[in-house]
């Protein structure tokens, strides 16, 4: 199943991320093997697949911050390492898993670290700047917890004001590595939803790592398997929950049932 319509070779609103036979090795150990796809834009892709599969290694290699072993990344139908630094940054968020804990910093300040590409280290901090700050508080719910400091916050808190610095950064593509890993289950939809609406309502393009096959499923648009570094399977969760497809990504005896509300499956290990 393709996902998008192939890619222009200029910078345009319609165009994203793609790989075309992208391979990561380390000492000469293959962690990515022969990568071609298509991301959709506007959507939520989510990478699956087993610890060690290489979800999070294709996700760096997408963020520059790997450098492919074979292969390439192209963004909007050119190759990554032919953008200026701080233009990729103006349109490609990455976070990954350890963000660390922002010791010392308030809210609103970790917020506008995201507006660092727009006016570099020495530029002016502009009215636009702090309005770009405000509008991702408010659309990541933190208006209210500005001014409190980010290691007093909640699990699920901290990591809204984490996408909420994403947000600022103003870009047209998020790169989320694991940003539920560490929450709790009433944190991780609170995590994901959040993730969805700014997804939907905004026009933006995410690319996020998830180990819970089932909250992949219900948050993603898209999702796409990774299994001993090779891409297994992908296509939309209505589509790719299905026994043999699970069986093939993770190596166990898995089947579906309805969801009592939803129009995606569960999944569950017989």
């Amino acid at each position: 199943m393709d996902f998008a319509a192939s890619l222009t070779p200029q910078m345009t609103q319609d165009a994203g991320f793609q790989t075309e036979n992208l391979s990561f090795s380390v000492e000469d150990r293959p962690l990515l093997s022969d990568i071609s796809i298509r991301f959709p834009k506007g959507s939520v892709s989510a990478l699956v697949g087993h610890n060690g599969s290489g979800k999070s290694t294709l996700l760096k290699l997408l963020a520059r911050q790997q450098i492919p072993s074979a292969g390439r990344v192209l963004f909007d139908g050119g190759p990554v390492e032919a953008i200026a630094a701080r233009d990729f940054a103006r349109n490609v968020a990455y976070l990954a898993q350890d963000t660390g804990g922002a010791t010392g910093m308030t809210v609103r300040e970790l917020v506008a670290c995201g507006r660092y590409p727009w006016h570099g280290a020495i530029g002016r901090f502009s009215e636009t700047d702090r309005n770009k700050v405000e509008a991702a508080l408010a659309m990541a719910g933190l208006a209210a917890m500005a001014e409190r400091m980010v290691d007093t916050l909640s699990g699920g808190e901290r990591q809204r004001a984490w996408i909420a610095m994403l947000i600022a950064q103003d870009s047209r593509c998020l790169l989320l590595d694991e940003p539920t890993s560490a929450l709790d289950i009433a944190h991780q939809i609170e995590v994901l939803s959040l993730i969805r609406k700014l997804s939907h309502e905004n026009g933006l393009s995410v690319i996020i790592v998830l180990h819970d096959i089932n909250m992949a499923a219900r948050f993603s648009d898209h999702l796409c398997a990774l299994k001993a570094g090779r891409l297994v399977a992908h296509g939309a969760p209505s589509v790719f929950l299905n026994r043999d497809t699970l069986r093939q990504i993770y190596g166990v005896e898995m089947d579906v049932l309805p969801h009592p509300s939803q129009s995606v499956p569960l999944a569950y290990v017989r």
